[in-house]
This record gives C-alpha cells, sequence and structure tokens, in this order.
C-alpha cells in the first residue's frame, strides 16, 4: 500500500473525527505522562507514533479491517506504554561522554576548591559560584540540556548561605525573648531577615519547580550536594573558632570535603551513562544520603545510629522534593498537541 506525504497524514488524520478515536487518544496521553523526556523530544515522539498508527490504519484498512478495528489493532500492536516510555527513555536519556565530562565538571570543581584550601579566599568561592551561574544560564537558553542540572544546583549555594544566615538572626532573636524577655537586636533587624527569609524561599521553591518540569530526577540530580552543604554549613558554623584557629583539624576537615565532591562527579558520571531510570533512582538514593553520613562519620569521631539515620531520612527528603512538585503538578500529555503544530506548519 502507498504511503502519503506526511503533511497530507497529518491534515487527513485532523480532519476526520474517527482518527482522533479514544483508543488513540488514550494511549498516547498514557505514553506522554510517562515519557520523563524534554518536550521538544516528547512531542517528536508522540508525532511519530501517530503518524505510524496512522499508517498501520490505512494499511489494516486495504486488507479488509473496519476503521475502528484498524484503529484498535495498530495501537496495541505498539505494546505497552509503560514498557515503551521506559525502553525510549532509556535510549534517548542517556548522556554522551561529553555531556558527561561537562556535567562533572562543577564538582571537580568544588573539589579541587577544597583540596587546595582555596574556599577560605573569597575571590575563588565568588569566581566559582559566577562561572556555574554563567553556564547555568546558558544551559537554560539552549533549551537546559542534562549537563546544565549539576551546573544549576550550585547556582542554590548562596541562598542557602543566605537562609542560615536569616534564620541563626531569627533564632538568636526567639532565644533572646525566652532567656531574657526581649530582643538582642533591633526589630526591623529581624522583620528583614524573615522577610528575605520568605521572599527567597518563594523563589527558589518556584525555581525547583520550573526545574523538575520535563523530569523530576534531572532536578534531584541538581540537588544532590545539597544535603551535605546544607551539614556542612550547619558544622562550619558551629566550630568555626576550633577550625580556624587549628590549622591540622581545617585540613582534615578540608580533604574530607573534597572527597565528598569527588563521590558527586563518579555518581553524576554514572548517572548519565547509565540510562535506566530505576538505577538512576537507586544511585541517587545511595548516594544523597552517604555524603552526608561520611562527612557527619568524619567530623564527629564516630558512628551513631540515632544521627546516622536522621541524616539519612533528611537526605533523601531534599532529594526526592522535585518528585512532590511532580506529582502535585501532574504531567498530563495532550496528544494532538504536536499534531496541532504540525498542521499549522504544513498549512
Amino acid at each position: 500500500v502507498g504511503r502519503r506525504d506526511p503533511a497530507q497524514r497529518l491534515v487527513g488524520l485532523m480532519g476526520s473525527e474517527v482518527a482522533t478515536a479514544q483508543p488513540v487518544q488514550r494511549y498516547l496521553s498514557d505514553l506522554g505522562g510517562k515519557l520523563h523526556l524534554e518536550p521538544g523530544e516528547r512531542r517528536e515522539i508522540l508525532r511519530e507514533l501517530q503518524l505510524h498508527v496512522e499508517d498501520r490504519t490505512q494499511d489494516l484498512m486495504a486488507a479488509g479491517y473496519s476503521r475502528e478495528s484498524a484503529q484498535d489493532l495498530a495501537v496495541r500492536a505498539l505494546g505497552d506504554s509503560g514498557s515503551i516510555a521506559s525502553e525510549l527513555y532509556e535510549v534517548q536519556s542517556r548522556g554522551s561522554w561529553l555531556h558527561t565530562v561537562l556535567a562533572v565538571i562543577p564538582h571537580l570543581l568544588m573539589s579541587l576548591l577544597f583540596a587546595l584550601h582555596q574556599w577560605t579566599t573569597p575571590g575563588w568561592v565568588v569566581f566559582v559560584l559566577l562561572v556555574a551561574a554563567a553556564i547555568s544560564v546558558i544551559g537554560w537558553k539552549r533549551g537546559r540540556p542534562g549537563w546544565a542540572y549539576p551546573w544549576l544546583g550550585y547556582c542554590l549555594v548562596a541562598p542557602m548561605v543566605s537562609w542560615g544566615l536569616a534564620l541563626s538572626v531569627v533564632g538568636y532573636g526567639a532565644w533572646g525573648i525566652v532567656t531574657g524577655g526581649s530582643l538582642p537586636l533591633s526589630l526591623p533587624i529581624y522583620g528583614a531577615s524573615f522577610a528575605y527569609f520568605a521572599l527567597s524561599l518563594w523563589l527558589v521553591i518556584r525555581f525547583v519547580s520550573r526545574v523538575a518540569k520535563p523530569d523530576w530526577l534531572m532536578a534531584s540530580l541538581a540537588i544532590l550536594p545539597s544535603p551535605f552543604l546544607g551539614y556542612w554549613f550547619y558544622f562550619f558554623y558551629s566550630s568555626k573558632g576550633t577550625l580556624l584557629s587549628d590549622d591540622r583539624a581545617l585540613l582534615e576537615v578540608d580533604s574530607t570535603v573534597s572527597a565528598v565532591f569527588l563521590i558527586a562527579a563518579i555518581a553524576t558520571a554514572v548517572f548519565f551513562r547509565v540510562g535506566r531510570r530505576t538505577i538512576r533512582v537507586a544511585l541517587l538514593m545511595i548516594t544523597a544520603p552517604s555524603m552526608t553520613i561520611l562527612a557527619w562519620l568524619s567530623y564527629q569521631g564516630g558512628p551513631d545510629r540515632i544521627a546516622v539515620f536522621g541524616i539519612a531520612v533528611v537526605s533523601l527528603v531534599v532529594l526526592f522534593i522535585p518528585a512532590l512538585f511532580d506529582a502535585q503538578r501532574g504531567r498530563v500529555q495532550d496528544p494532538a498537541a504536536p499534531l496541532r503544530q504540525s498542521k499549522s506548519t504544513a498549512g
């Protein structure tokens, strides 16, 4: 049976009520919801599948089947939508070696920053954060390729530090009221600190929700170092007097931090080279708490089951925050969208 030109097939498909039968719509909508890829890739895949179903429908109709039966058989021939989505994700999401290298560079930069003990030099810290911000902007403008997500994650470092400072001011004021009945600092300082924390928290939530849109797993990869960084800031803030006065202790802390970022780099490389989604989820679930627990064991000088368990739980909660945004938003895919786009292009 001869094939029609793609534009003719699309126009014919859009112009026929039967061609937009519920089985095809349901299948593509279900598949689109399970296809955790960038919007452009998802649209292209769904468009190709829609055209394939129409071609197969035409073949079966030429063989004597009714249009309804032909469409039903064509959809069944595609297979289970979940299996198809998993196979497509594994093929499409696996990163090239170039993208893998680009993705691990921010972790390597952070590792070097601590290995060379340059994190106490404000100029180097600002330089690394500015590089991360610039590359993140470039990646965002280029459609957020996978390698850009680790860079995006380090853009949250500055808000995390400022949050800690703002919360410490608010906490200091609350403690002053409880113990002394008065605020240690002026009221406008506490108001400004609380307002800043609320505003920056809202901005970060908006940012994470945007990043999680195509695939929450990529957003989780972006915030992979966040649990460890949160613990490290707390540890340094509570021990800075001892650390800054003891060069040997500071060097030991720097060595541990450098090793932790190397672990993040290795996990990121494996993440990009392994396309299977279940393995990626397991990798992040193991890596995030391991990074923080390693630091805790090194800094505290010994294991404690309750502390280790608590750190692991907090790390996993932070890691799966993007999944909550994804579940709340819902990922309903309109299978007719790519057809409408193609029709307008053809017309």
